[in-house]
């Protein structure tokens, strides 16, 4: 059940972005800048849902390269103030790198290859 919500929710960040370009293209009035700003808090909020949802589930790398993901997506937000021009490629590389591995993770879940170990109990 937690992984169909994952899932939904991976794909509900899928549609942000494609709405948010229709947004762009439809009504021309807004700056590119300010809708990668929307589109990465969107994705803040999205990933850290699903974070919550998934992280005893997944494998603890999953759960430290999603928190890498978080992490990144939050200094995007200062890039913007500071480094204005490198902004817009940043931001595009990574929601590119979440998505492909969004997509990734999934597929090798549904293969059954993609689970958390057990600890090893400790024997005296």
């Amino acid at each position: 059940m937690k992984e169909r919500i994952n899932t939904s929710l991976h794909s509900i960040s899928l549609a942000l972005v494609f709405a948010l370009c229709a947004w762009y293209f439809i009504a021309a009035d807004i700056a590119f800048s300010y809708l990668l700003v929307l589109l990465v808090v969107g994705l803040i909020i999205i990933e850290i849902i699903s974070l919550s949802i998934i992280s005893r589930v997944y494998p603890e790398k999953h759960t430290s390269f999603k928190i890498g993901i978080i992490a990144t997506l939050f200094i995007l937000l200062g890039i913007k103030s500071m480094f204005p021009s490198f902004f817009v490629p940043l931001t595009i590389t990574v929601i590119a790198i979440n998505f492909l591995y969004n997509f990734y993770t999934n597929n090798k879940r549904r293969k059954g290859a993609f689970k958390r170990r057990n600890p090893r109990r400790k024997r005296f």
